[in-house]
């Protein structure tokens, strides 16, 4: 009886120790299950946020911890005028001239003025041309204008305006609200005095408006059309001069007269001025006594009383 109740306890010994086994190597199998699957879901999310979602920009994350909010300054085009002159010689300038007109017109430019001139012949010697051209093909139109011949003198020079557009665009928003308020205003007036004082200073501010607005189409004309002078010249022989020539007849004897009336009233008118403060000096002094002396002979003589009769 004592082995059988000594057999069943080892036996029920043994199988505690053979169940605290299992779950022991259970709950490591487990873990050891458990373990990667974090790591997988976070690998899946990251894999999906990569293919879902847009990742930041460096330039971003680098604005969002330098500003601490993400707010990006706006970026501001730069507004320049640029304008330039350049010389040009060679051998025929007719033929320089149509390559230039050509090569400006090929890069949407246009000629502004012109003016040419040429030798007894008709042979064209000297051609100056005014150009716009658009300011991003500047470069390009004195590169193609320098291949025309010999290139004797090129200047360039730019101005930056950027200041000027931003304050006349600001000033332009401005007087547009200020404009509709008034407007507004014009709306709610009852009495004629209100309507003609609100009509005078709206037509004044429409008048401001309308300079701003005419100021910001002249600038940006400035800064989308650069300004190149060109002078084509024939090859070793500097720009003709011309002299001015000489009246005869008639004519240079009219200017000979007007010259010497003008030259004589202008001597006249000089002396008149010299003399001026001394004659206003005299007619001060004189003019008083010359009223003073008339005065005195207009004041009748005083008679003696008549004599006494003797005989009475």
């Amino acid at each position: 009886m004592r082995r059988i109740r000594a057999a069943t306890a080892v036996v029920a010994v043994v199988g505690v120790v053979v169940l605290a086994g299992c779950g022991a190597s259970g709950n490591d199998s487990t873990s050891g299950d458990a373990a990667p699957a974090p790591a997988a879901k976070q690998g899946s999310g990251s894999g999906e946020s990569a293919n879902n979602a847009k990742p930041l920009a460096p330039t971003e994350g680098k604005s969002e911890a330098a500003g601490g909010g993400g707010n990006e300054q706006p970026t501001v085009t730069r507004a320049i005028i640029k304008s330039g002159s350049l010389a040009v010689e060679g051998d025929d300038v007719s033929g320089m001239r149509q390559k230039a007109v050509a090569a400006i017109g090929s890069l949407e430019g246009q000629v502004a003025s012109e003016d040419t001139g040429s030798d007894s012949d008709g042979k064209i010697t000297r051609s100056n041309l005014v150009l716009k051209v658009p300011t991003k093909s500047f470069e390009t139109a004195i590169q193609r204008l320098s291949d025309l011949g010999k290139r004797t003198q090129i200047h360039q020079e730019s101005t930056d305006v950027t200041e000027q557009v931003v304050d006349v665009a600001s000033r332009i928003e401005s007087q547009r609200a200020s404009l509709d308020r008034m407007r507004a205003l014009m709306a709610k007036a009852n009495t004629i005095g209100e309507i003609v004082s609100v009509e005078s200073e709206l037509t004044r501010r429409e008048a401001d408006l309308e300079s701003l607005l005419a100021k910001q189409k002249n600038l940006a004309l400035q800064t989308d059309l650069a300004t190149l002078t060109l002078t084509l010249t024939e090859k070793g022989k500097p720009p003709a001069i011309t002299e001015p020539k000489e009246d005869k007849g008639f004519v240079a004897g009219l200017k000979s007269g007007w010259n010497a009336f003008t030259a004589a009233f202008t001597s006249i008118a000089t002396a008149v001025g010299a003399l001026l403060p001394f004659l206003v000096l005299l007619a001060i002094i004189l003019v008083p006594l010359w009223r003073f002396r008339s005065k005195l002979r207009r004041q009748p003589a005083t008679l003696p009383p008549p004599a006494a009769n003797s005989g009475q």
